[in-house]
């Protein structure tokens, strides 16, 4: 008698040995997603770190380079009497600008806090970075305001040439937002929806270096004080802000330390040879924990200022031409008459234009407490 076989089934997994494959797999998808992770944030970190160490490295040459090429007048009376083209009675009002003015920056003068950003002015016979580096639009403003009967600041390339410049502290993104909207950067519309978002409670700064052009040295030299970026006319701004090139970013606090006759100051200025400084310092420490103290030699050459050349190179042809601050294209930034600064009147004697007003809406919050403070009024 045949026996029918029976159906015999291959063996499968349990449960249990499902379940522990899923849990071994499960665990060698994290160790492998936090290797990858841990690479990633590293990259991150050493980027960060390689970023802010270009951008103190650019920044201490930058200074170096300013400070080693220092245009210095060797003697103020002398000076005054064999340039020609200046009026007299104007150098008996008005006194040379200083050519290396250090001082708390007059912009956060209400800036709480024990630290206030600082401004530091200096008169260099050669730009201390490549002007190239601004926007093609900030190299037609200079080449606008060169042309305007102006200041030949630099040569024809913006390579160099004798400039009144400025370090200046500034908060991340504020400025670059205010370069867009006049048109000197290209619309960056992410850019300015995390600066809005941001500007709730800013968290850091950035060191600018800006030459000074003819219309704003003229507006200084004759009593104006430096103003908001966002103070103006629209062709004010463009005018102001053309050549601004940002040095380091993310700044948390940083500070300039002039040594003259044994004795450290944090505000200083300096016109003849006999005033000038032993060395300069300055200390950075940046919000990733990057720190850097420097010290600086002073070198120099002896020459005029970029104002007096100015004067001497459109004698006759900026006379009672002051700008009228109505048309933005055209008085606004004109240079005027020895005293007419930008947007200023022209009614006085000797063309002395008054400070243009700088107060107004369209702030944006300040690091450090200062809700309170904005940068000035706008352009409509």
């Amino acid at each position: 008698m045949m026996k029918l076989p029976t159906n015999q089934h291959n063996r499968g997994f349990t449960l249990v040995e499902l379940t522990l494959a899923i849990v071994v797999g499960g665990l060698v998808l994290i160790g492998i997603s936090g290797v990858f992770a841990a690479t990633r944030n590293m990259e991150r970190i050493f980027g960060t770190q390689y970023n802010a160490a270009t951008q103190l490295h650019i920044t201490q040459m930058t200074m170096r380079r300013a400070l080693l090429t220092l245009q210095i007048l060797q003697d103020q009376g002398n000076q005054a009497s064999q340039s020609d083209g200046v009026n007299t009675e104007d150098v008996q009002a008005y006194e040379d600008r200083s050519r290396i003015i250090l001082e708390p920056d007059p912009i956060y003068s209400e800036m709480l806090g024990a630290w206030q950003p600082q401004r530091f002015e200096v008169v260099v016979s050669a730009a201390p970075i490549a002007m190239d580096l601004g926007t093609q639009a900030a190299q037609w403003a200079r080449l606008t305001d060169r042309d305007e009967n102006s200041l030949d600041f630099s040569t024809a390339d913006a390579s160099g040439g004798v400039i009144r410049s400025v370090f200046e502290l500034r908060p991340d993104g504020a400025r670059e937002q205010i370069m867009r909207r006049v048109g000197l950067m290209d619309p960056d519309p992410k850019a300015d929806e995390k600066m809005l978002l941001a500007s709730a409670q800013p968290t850091g700064w950035t060191l600018w270096w800006r030459p000074i052009l003819w219309t704003e040295a003229n507006y200084l030299r004759y009593g104006g004080t430096p103003l908001h970026d966002a103070a103006g006319t629209q062709d004010e701004i463009r005018f102001r802000l053309a050549g601004a090139i940002p040095l380091v970013k993310d700044i948390n606090v940083c500070s300039w330390t002039i040594f003259k006759s044994d004795e450290k100051v944090t505000d200083y200025e300096a016109l003849e040879m006999s005033e000038l400084p032993a060395y300069a310092e300055f200390d950075i420490l940046l919000n990733s924990g990057a720190y850097a103290s420097w010290m600086f030699e002073i070198d120099w050459v002896l020459g005029d200022d970029p104002l007096d050349l100015g004067e001497e190179d459109s004698e006759g042809s900026n006379s009672g031409s002051g700008g009228d601050g109505e048309d933005d294209a055209g008085g606004g930034n004109g240079g005027g008459g020895p005293g007419g600064g930008p947007g200023g009147s022209d009614d006085r004697p000797g063309g002395q234009g008054e400070p243009p007003d700088d107060s107004g809406g369209g702030g944006i919050d300040l690091p450090g407490n200062n809700n309170s403070n904005s940068l000035g009024g706008g352009d409509t």
